[in-house]
């Protein structure tokens, strides 16, 4: 089972956006190292606790302080953008970083109203022009024709060999249906939707229509994964996501990654206390052995081939620590199963 790493660029309390960019490099560099096979990073805007509102720009600078392995983004927001500016922001990215590439593509504008119509700047931006968006976004990158009659003369005009792997990312059957259609890769968000998410998978590998990128279905599933030594452990680390949880459902954005003592010290509601309880299972929270056995049952349900694992708590070192436990538990090896070059940076 091969094991990724999603990161979100996480600012805690105390700590300030510098210090979450430099978390991300470092957890990228250990993720390598202990051999998990894929580094994303996230794409959000307006936030208090999370930095990454440029997944383009961290995966260049995460890429060139790695070696070895892939790096992506999970993902980037097509709704914001230009399909044929993304297709030659990541065909360049492809050529300064040979086959470690991930393209990474969400539905949602991934902010608020007011943020998300600053993000457009008088372009509408609607879901329903996404699916078209992503056939062109697909053309654009793999040089066939866009699905726009307007585009069907252009091409980008500095290709160099090889494209970046493309995947779909989404929480529900629709994002599924249109990855099969399209014939490229499909992450499902465990962690948005929790209950539902085994026949969403599956039905993606039984409609997978091959296509000129890929000639079979691949899946992972993106898991909220935290893991300590004991479960007494892993359960009080957790307390600074519940009352992240709390902080994001009543609507304070701008609040930073809250400490275990700020969330231990806050009073919660009862209506508080029943948005937790449900919220616990999108978590996947215990010691190594427990976690282990989770995610093995979770990607057989899903028919995953990979599992991408996503720990978002205040303590940078407990964060680390739960990557490299797992990794333990699962016996990753510092391979990869394609000779890559040594990553260069700009002269």
């Amino acid at each position: 089972m091969k094991l990724s790493v999603l990161d979100h660029s996480i600012v805690a309390r105390g700590s300030t956006t510098r210090e979450a960019f430099q978390n991300t490099v470092e957890l990228a560099r250990a993720a390598e190292q202990l051999g998990y096979h894929r580094f994303w990073v996230a794409e959000h805007h307006g936030s208090g606790h999370f930095a990454g509102v440029a997944p383009e720009i961290m995966v260049a600078h995460v890429a060139a302080a790695t070696s070895r392995i892939r790096v992506g983004t999970g993902g980037v927001l097509l709704t914001n953008y230009s399909p044929f500016k993304v297709a030659e922001v990541f065909r360049l990215l492809e050529a300064l970083h040979p086959g470690r590439i991930d393209l990474g593509i969400g539905r949602t504008s991934g902010s608020a109203d007011l943020v998300a119509k600053a993000l457009a700047y008088g372009v509408p931006a609607s879901n329903e022009s996404f699916p078209t968006k992503l056939e062109d976004l697909i053309a654009f990158i793999s040089g066939s024709t866009p699905a726009t009659a307007e585009f069907q003369g252009l091409g980008l005009r500095t290709m160099a060999p090889g494209m970046p792997q493309l995947w779909a990312l989404g929480s529900g059957e629709q994002s599924s249906v249109l990855a099969a259609r399209l014939g490229i890769s499909f992450c499902f968000a465990h962690f948005f939707n929790p209950i539902h998410g085994g026949p969403v998978t599956r039905g993606y590998r039984a409609r997978f229509q091959p296509s000129h990128v890929q000639s079979a279905p691949r899946s992972s599933v993106s898991v909220y994964v935290i893991c300590a030594p004991t479960e007494q452990e892993a359960r009080r680390i957790a307390r600074s996501s519940d009352l992240l949880t709390i902080n994001t459902r009543r609507g304070r954005n701008e609040e930073p990654i809250p400490s275990i003592e700020e969330a231990e010290a806050y009073a919660y509601t009862p209506e508080d206390q029943a948005t937790l309880e449900f919220d616990r299972k999108r978590v996947v929270c215990g010691a190594p052995a427990q976690v282990k056995e989770q995610l093995l049952g979770m990607a057989e349900e899903f028919q995953a081939d990979e599992l991408l694992i996503t720990t978002i708590v205040h303590d940078h070192r407990a964060r680390l620590r739960s990557y490299e436990l797992l990794a333990d538990a699962f016996s990753l090896t510092n391979t990869r199963d394609e000779a890559l070059p040594t990553a260069r940076t700009a002269s």
